[in-house]
């Protein structure tokens, strides 16, 4: 009897050991629990900066009023100053100087001293004077981008906006010595303006006093542009006639015109 007792003993003990160490396994377990939950996930990755990156910044812009030059009769004045990435971006209006189809062909940006290429240029808007006597207006930043045309503009003088691109310029360069000068312009139609800025029919109006009856026509397509007198024409295959044809359509179509319009930049 007395080792019976101790046996019952014994299993007790046992028995309690064994509830005592699970007690203390499920309080382990649920702490362990606990300190996993509150580890929580960042909210939103696409609000981080990945490492070694720099935030995006919205363009840094600078405003003129009163930088301004002339050359040969025509004016430009810079409208804006700003940085994109890593180009210079500065808005140029000038008055175009007959109805040839001008652009600014030669810049350049000086950065302390160091010159930046042009890289081309985007039209913003403009209002374009033509030798049929019409006079249109396009402005860029419209959803339609659609010429919009009026005899009342003809009282007006023809412009142009460009924003002018120099590329792989300093990021700091708003806040250095910035020069501008630009030093040409030239008259060369696109394909899809070619037939419209050559006006044939105002050629062959003129052509006329000298040679009547004389029949002219201009294509565009096909990547093909052109002028030529119609086959129909009396005056086809005529040489002399060919030789004015020319001098008319390139007096129309295209120009060079070369100055300097300097502007002082520096943002102080």
């Amino acid at each position: 009897m007395k080792i019976t007792n101790k046996r019952v003993v014994t299993i007790l003990l046992s028995a309690i050991v064994i509830v005592g160490m699970a007690y203390l396994l499920s309080l382990f377990m649920g702490s362990t629990k606990a300190e996993v939950t509150e580890i929580q996930p960042p909210a939103d990755l696409s609000n981080t900066n990945p490492e070694g990156t720099e935030p995006e910044h919205e363009p840094q812009i600078v405003l003129f009023n009163d930088k301004i030059a002339e050359y040969d009769n025509l004016t430009m004045q810079v409208l804006k100053m700003s940085l994109s990435g890593d180009d210079a971006i500065i808005d140029v209006f000038w008055e175009l100087k007959d109805p040839r189809d001008w652009k600014i062909n030669n810049a350049v940006l000086e950065i302390d001293s160091q010159s930046y290429s042009y890289a081309g240029f985007d039209l913003v808007e403009g209002l374009f004077h033509y030798s049929d006597g019409t006079a249109c207006k396009i402005d860029m930043q419209q959803l339609s981008q659609e010429d919009e045309c009026s005899n009342d503009w003809l009282k007006e003088t023809p412009y142009r906006i460009d924003r002018l691109i120099f590329a792989n310029v300093p990021r700091d360069f708003l806040s250095r010595s910035v020069q501008l000068m630009i030093t040409g312009m030239e008259a060369f139609p696109s394909e899809s303006e070619y037939c419209k800025v050559l006006n044939i029919e105002h050629i062959q109006k003129i052509m006329q006093d000298d040679f009547p009856g004389l029949e002219l026509e201009c294509f565009q397509e096909d990547g093909f542009q052109g002028y030529q007198i119609k086959e129909s024409s009396v005056f086809a295959g005529d040489e002399k006639v060919l030789a004015s044809l020319a001098d008319h359509a390139v007096k129309a179509l295209f120009g060079n015109m070369a100055g300097v319009w300097k502007f002082e930049l520096t943002n102080n």
